[in-house]
């Protein structure tokens, strides 16, 4: 009897760049139902069974199958796992707790490479999300800049490595990932509005641990360490500039670097993460108050399977 285990979690919780919630990735983990046979003698009493069958010292000796059922997860399998998929993720977030509303996204996935090398299973992992829900109000957040999840809608695609080590119940994740993702801002100063666009580009590498427990539940637990970029491109700089500090021609830059580490704790479709970042910069290039320094973006998540193939 073979069942199939379907695990959730994220794409190896890589691709941190975007500071929301990370796109989960599905994938499944084959078990199947074992039943073992065993003989085992007992004694009985000759009252049960007859003095006519007993041996000289009163009992008979009786074989009895014992069975013993039991699930056993395989290996994991990259050969089983879909290739396509397509889902719906709604989360809150930090931002989105202060204005009171939820982010919505479509996301999917594509894996074009599924091999084990040297005994260790893995795959690749070309994700996107496309989230199209505000949650930045007029006034323009610094948070809405750092954090790519954060803000009036953004796109992100996520390059991951997995290398998946263990069996049974337990399973460790390693994966190495690249993230690129574009956002359009818009904000309100001095009663004027204006708009510019980020490009946010992430490199780190994420450690996961997965347990699946005997009623199927998944829970996961990854800590993920990376460095990013924000780079505001024409024509927008001005626009930036203005709406940060109130003057077209200050000396705040527009390419920010960070560097940050995301932890998560998922349970089935349900997930909590802090994702905390520190930015890079001193008080001539990050002339804006809260700017450089210590970013905190904690939030849930909840996910919808669309479909898988």
């Amino acid at each position: 009897m073979t069942k199939w285990i379907c695990i959730l979690l994220l794409a190896s919780t890589a691709g941190y760049s975007q500071m929301g919630a990370r796109s989960f990735i599905p994938f499944k983990v084959k078990s199947e139902l074992v039943r073992k046979e065993s003989e085992v003698k007992i004694d009985l009493p000759t009252d049960q069974i007859g003095t006519d069958k007993a041996n000289s010292s009163g009992v008979i000796k009786v074989l009895v199958k014992n069975v013993t059922d039991s699930v056993v997860t395989k290996p994991f399998d990259v050969s089983s796992m879909e290739t396509f998929g397509l889902y719906g993720i709604g989360n809150t977030n930090t931002e989105t707790f202060q204005n009171i509303n939820a982010s919505g996204k479509l996301s999917g996935y594509v894996r074009p490479l599924k091999m084990t090398i040297k005994n260790v299973p893995n795959y690749v992992d070309i994700s996107f999300s496309f989230n199209v829900n505000a949650s930045n109000t007029d006034s323009l957040a610094v948070k809405t800049i750092v954090f790519p999840d954060v803000g009036d809608n953004s796109f992100s695609t996520t390059l991951v490595w997995n290398w998946v080590f263990g069996q049974d119940r337990d399973f460790y994740f390693v994966a190495p990932f690249y993230e690129f993702a574009n956002k359009s801002i818009k904000g309100r100063n001095e009663n004027e509005n204006r708009s510019f666009y980020t490009l946010n580009s992430s490199v780190g590498i994420s450690f996961q641990y997965l347990f699946v427990d005997a009623n199927e539940d998944k829970i996961s637990l990854s800590v993920s360490p990376y460095i990013a970029w924000v780079n505001v491109p024409e024509p927008g700089k001005k626009d930036y500039r203005y709406l940060l500090t109130g003057d077209e021609n200050s000396t705040l830059m527009d390419n920010i670097k960070s560097a940050g580490v995301k932890v998560t704790f998922q349970y089935n479709y349900f997930q909590i993460f802090a994702d905390f970042r520190d930015v890079h910069g001193n008080k001539s290039e990050l002339p804006v108050k809260g700017f450089g320094g210590f970013h905190p973006n904690i939030g849930v998540v909840f996910n919808a399977e669309i479909f898988q193939r």
